[in-house]
């Protein structure tokens, strides 16, 4: 019992730590829903976008202060301004069929995006103002996530039904991180630790590995089984710092990095939650303004 009780300390002392130290807001995309930020500190919601369409992913550009997303069915990239007083969302650029998974190259100025098409799925990109696109692969099944190492040249992705990937960015020198038992559209990558964190729906297990596809072990079971779909469903994840940001259907749940910890529901929306970033204290600085 005294184990128990430290380990759950332990749990709640680390998020608080992350929350006041370190972080102040997660932005969400809900399905077929709205865009929103939360503040963690105050557990306050607000709505930035009214999406009325799915947004698979989430990106930031934190040099240019620019969140980007895919529209999935209206097959386009989208972006607004944040921090800002003033949300204006301006088209990107349009896509192929069905944009999933998005990641965003602030080096190079290079958006990438998948998308998710069987036996046909591109992984695509071009610049950030949406200019100069090219396909860097057309012969994917599925190809649902993306995730990029910058500063070592790696690019991540998953085959929902079969693999995880990685590559170089121009897809050259593949590698086969996890073959899948079943379906994952839920991983992320911490570039610091060099980690992999994906979930599988089969088993609900968040599972976690190296780079180098050492270490491979499991951190929680979500309790999210695929045999409770649709009414459970994980489908967002992201880390920041020791902390792990998953979604449950319309749960939002936060977990800790070291296996076995448990895990603590922060907010409950009336949909699905299909995308989650994590915005650092160090990349907010509110600026006002007024829609014209």
């Amino acid at each position: 019992m005294d184990v128990h009780i430290w380990l759950y300390q332990y749990l709640i002392l680390d998020f608080t730590f992350s929350f006041v130290c370190a972080q102040r807001k997660l932005l969400i995309a809900t399905q077929n829903a709205s865009i929103k930020e939360i503040d963690l500190q105050t557990r306050t919601v607000t709505v930035l976008y009214e999406l009325g369409d799915t947004a698979y992913s989430i990106d930031y550009d934190s040099k240019n202060r620019q969140v980007y997303f895919p529209r999935y069915f209206n097959n386009d990239i989208m972006r607004f301004g944040y921090p800002t007083g003033c949300i204006v969302v301006q088209k990107v650029v349009t896509t192929g069929n069905r944009p999933t998974g998005l990641a965003l190259d602030s080096i190079h100025n290079h958006i990438y995006w998948t998308e998710n098409t069987v036996n046909v799925g591109r992984i695509v990109r071009c610049d950030l103002d949406g200019s100069n696109v090219t396909v860097i692969s057309q012969s994917l099944s599925y190809p649902f996530v993306i995730r990029l190492d910058v500063k070592n040249s790696w690019m991540y992705f998953v085959e929902r039904y079969s693999k995880i990937y990685k590559s170089r960015l121009d897809f050259t020198g593949q590698i086969v991180i996890k073959n899948i038992v079943s379906d994952v559209i839920c991983f992320d990558i911490d570039t610091e630790k060099e980690r992999l964190y994906w979930i599988e729906e089969h088993t609900a297990d968040l599972s976690s590995v190296m780079v180098d596809r050492s270490d491979l072990k499991t951190i929680i079971n979500t309790n999210c089984k695929v045999s409770n779909a649709p009414i459970c469903k994980s489908i967002a994840i992201d880390i920041f710092g020791n902390n792990i940001y998953f979604s449950n259907n319309n749960q939002l749940a936060v977990s800790n990095t070291s296996p076995g910890l448990g895990s603590i529901v922060l907010y409950n929306d009336t949909n699905r939650i299909d995308s989650i970033y994590s915005i650092s204290c160090k990349k907010i600085t509110y600026v006002s303004g007024v829609c014209i």
